[in-house]
């Protein structure tokens, strides 16, 4: 089917541009080569018009995508010495690239019939709002203004928005709605990745939810989260989320840390400056419900490299449970590395003295003092 070497070069490259363009990825979006960046006059911003903005833009993508063979084809005109398939038959080939653009056009045209009344997602909203899907339009555009809206981006392919009143779930093609208290949710399956979309290393866990609006006509959607989003999207709709028998979830990476923070801290030795007497009436500065059970006090050894800071104790009072001072510990640690967390060290929250895990002592009488 090749007869030219330049023509294979160029089919590789544009399969591989134009599928980078299709999925979206990072360096494409980062550049703006999208759609709604590409045709950002004729179409709204998602924080002015939300609705409105996802309409057009799916619309432009239907088209430009459809377009993709025809410009491959015309690209091969440039080509000095084409395929002898393509050069005999040409004109077939610009019919049948054509074929998907008409489709798309005719279908977005008649989505615009009526303003738009006839798209997908408009039709979507007219099941809450029979009259005037509009009213619903500029009321789910209202609440996406708002700051307290919760957005988890899966990739840059989809995404899920949660706003006061409703859920939304976001894709190159399409956008599906939901009110929030008229829709049950369903964790139906996971799948677990030994890197992080980002490229940093690390297990991730993806959780497929099946939102069900108890409306009538209203479709069933899903949306894809990591799994240690589940507990703030449950918070943010306000009701639990039911987990299928079969599905069995990854704990997150804080978790996973807080359990081996505990382990070695349970080891460490035990601090006796402070009774649980006395702290009877404290509770953690972090989360203001456990009571503190540990004391920064060194107990490591000095390193003798000259460019590493040795630890030094801590003066403050015990302030922190375990479990806030493991995230607090993690958080100051590099997050696109885990392998030297263990070993790195940390600065106390309020003095910013120096420590590592080992100058982490559990006080006596508390029940990590117990398990050494």
């Amino acid at each position: 089917m090749f007869d030219s070497t330049p023509l294979l070069v160029y089919t590789l490259f544009y399969i591989l541009v134009a599928a980078c363009f299709v999925l979206r990825t990072s360096e494409f979006v980062s550049n703006g080569l999208t759609v709604e960046n590409l045709f950002e006059m004729f179409i709204d911003k998602e924080y002015n018009n939300f609705v409105m903005h996802h309409i057009r833009r799916t619309s432009f993508t239907v088209v430009v995508h459809s377009c993709l063979p025809l410009v491959y084809l015309l690209g091969t005109l440039l080509e000095s010495e084409k395929s002898y398939f393509i050069h005999t038959h040409f004109y077939e080939l610009l019919c049948l690239t054509l074929v998907p653009i008409v489709y798309s056009c005719s279908l977005v045209y008649k989505w615009k019939d009526n303003k738009w009344a006839s798209h997908p997602l408009s039709i979507n909203l007219s099941r809450y709002d029979p009259g005037d899907w509009t009213l619903v339009a500029q009321n789910i555009s209202a609440e996406y203004q708002r700051i307290e809206k919760l957005t988890l981006a899966c990739g840059t392919l989809t995404r899920t928005v949660v706003t006061q009143n409703w859920i939304i779930s976001i894709s190159s093609y399409s956008v599906y709605v939901a009110k929030k208290s008229e829709s049950s949710f369903l964790v139906y399956s996971s799948d677990n990745h030994v890197t992080t979309p980002d490229g940093t290393p690390g297990s991730v866990q993806f959780i497929n939810i099946q939102v069900i609006p108890i409306r009538s006509r209203i479709k069933w959607f899903f949306v894809r989260i990591k799994s240690e989003d589940l507990k703030l999207l449950e918070e943010h709709i306000g009701q639990p989320i039911m987990i299928a028998d079969n599905v069995k979830l990854q704990r997150s990476r804080t978790e996973r840390f807080i359990e081996v923070f505990r382990d070695q801290v349970s080891q460490n030795p035990v601090y006796r400056g402070y009774t649980t007497a006395e702290l009877e009436d404290s509770t953690c500065a972090g989360c203001l419900v456990n009571p503190p059970d540990v004391k920064l006090i060194k107990c490591c050894e000095d390193n003798t490299v000259n460019d590493v800071v040795n630890c030094t104790s801590c003066q403050c009072r015990p302030m922190w449970c375990v479990d806030c001072m493991a995230k607090w510990y993690e958080s100051r640690q590099p997050q696109n590395d885990t392998t030297n967390w263990l070993s790195s060290k940390c600065t106390c929250p309020l003095c910013r003295q120096v420590f590592c895990i080992l100058d982490v002592c559990p006080l006596q009488n508390s029940e990590l003092a117990k398990t050494n």
